[in-house]
Order: structure tokens, then C-alpha cells, then sequence
């Protein structure tokens, strides 16, 4: 296949294996495929941790790709997933001491980070997020959240959409293009990756039966 250079691309809504039973391919595989495609720039954000952002790194140096290490924040209380991405060293600290804060919470769960929007007012200073909204249900209760991180966080928010295949796209792209207008943050695209190349593909569907506790063919 031949590298896309016609119109430059970046992808911050990428999920490594670091992403447990979500991500199907290595943080290095995502930067190589990633350049051989042409992208401008790649961001990592696994799903509130940030164990693969190093390998990645290294990656992007060999590949000499522009590569921008984050964090997708998974809340407990209902918040939309968040992509966080730090802008200096300050925000590195702020985005580490939220997460250890959350994983060591008295009533955490072994391997669990139970953040809340609280979290994120409180430490996301230095940080350019992007909130993922709902837009298959609570569409008020994403606007409400909206309003308060754009108080809170000016212009660092954006308002990410993602296409979930499933014959409605057009639609639900429409529908975050006009809550983004309504907040009046901007809009930002991600394709949602959580694999390199077709073939993981059926690994991923393997890994999101074994979350969801169902046979891969449902």
C-alpha cells in the first residue's frame, strides 16, 4: 500500500496493549504504521495509565515521527473518557499525581483507577484534553460537562468524535459538530485505533469477548 502524503494527518486517539483487553497491537507497532502512512503526528493515550508512552517514544525517535505521549481518563462517576495530553513537565506532574491519587483510593479494587471529574478539575492544569461525548444517550448531561471544563480549562478543550461503524456516523458526527458549536470549543476527529494493521483484528475481538464475558461470535 502507498504512504498517504497528500494531506497531512495526526491521530491522538491511539490504544496500545497498555489498554488491558482493549489495545490488540505494541505501542512501537502503532508509531511504525503510523509513519509508514504518512501521519503528520501520532498521540498514545492508553486507558488511565501511561506504561506505554516510553516505548512509543523511542519508537518515534528511530521513525523521526512527531509523537505527543497522553492518557485517555476512564471515570467512575459517569464523566465521558477524556484524552489528556500534558504540555510541559508541570502537567506531566499534575497528570501523574491524578492517577496515583485515584489508584490509591481506601475503597479501590486491585488494578483499578477510580477517577472522578473531580480529579480532573482539581489537577489538569497544563493539559490539552478533548472529551469524547455521549452521543448515544445522556447528550445533556455531556453539555453540562462541557461547560464546566471550559470554565475551568478555556481554550485547552476540544471535543472529540470518533465513528463507530454501525450505519449512523453521518449523524452522530453531526450531532458533535453542533454540541461542540453550542459549547463553542472546537471539534476534533480521531479514528479511535486500537491496532496497527488488519490481521490484529481478530486478536481484538478476542480481547473485547474476554472483557464483555461473550462468545466472539456475538
Amino acid at each position: 500500500m502507498n504512504a498517504l502524503t497528500a494531506i497531512p494527518y495526526a491521530e491522538f486517539g491511539i490504544q496500545s496493549n497498555f489498554s488491558f483487553l482493549r489495545g490488540a497491537s505494541k505501542p512501537e507497532e502503532l508509531v511504525v504504521t503510523a509513519k509508514f502512512y504518512g501521519f503528520a503526528s501520532i498521540g498514545l493515550a492508553d486507558r488511565n495509565t501511561v506504561a506505554g508512552v516510553v516505548r512509543a517514544w523511542q519508537q518515534a525517535k528511530v521513525e523521526k515521527l512527531a509523537y505527543h505521549p497522553g492518557c485517555r481518563l476512564v471515570f467512575r462517576d459517569g464523566t465521558p473518557d477524556i484524552f489528556a495530553y500534558p504540555r510541559d513537565r508541570k502537567g506531566w506532574g499534575n497528570l501523574c499525581r491524578m492517577l496515583t491519587q485515584a489508584n490509591l483510593r481506601d475503597e479501590n479494587e486491585k488494578g483499578a483507577t477510580l477517577l472522578e471529574l473531580s480529579d480532573l478539575l482539581e489537577w489538569g492544569d497544563l493539559m490539552s484534553l478533548a472529551m469524547l461525548p455521549d452521543l448515544s444517550g445522556d447528550a445533556e448531561g455531556s453539555l453540562a460537562i462541557i461547560s464546566r471544563l471550559k470554565d475551568r480549562f478555556g481554550s485547552a478543550l476540544r471535543l472529540a468524535v470518533a465513528p463507530d461503524y454501525g450505519g449512523n456516523d453521518r449523524f452522530r458526527i453531526e450531532q458533535a459538530a453542533a454540541m461542540a458549536e453550542h459549547a463553542r470549543v472546537p471539534l476534533m476527529a480521531t479514528n479511535d485505533v486500537l491496532y496497527h494493521a488488519a490481521e490484529r483484528r481478530p486478536l481484538q475481538d478476542v480481547l473485547t469477548a474476554i472483557r464483555l464475558n461473550t462468545p466472539v461470535s456475538e
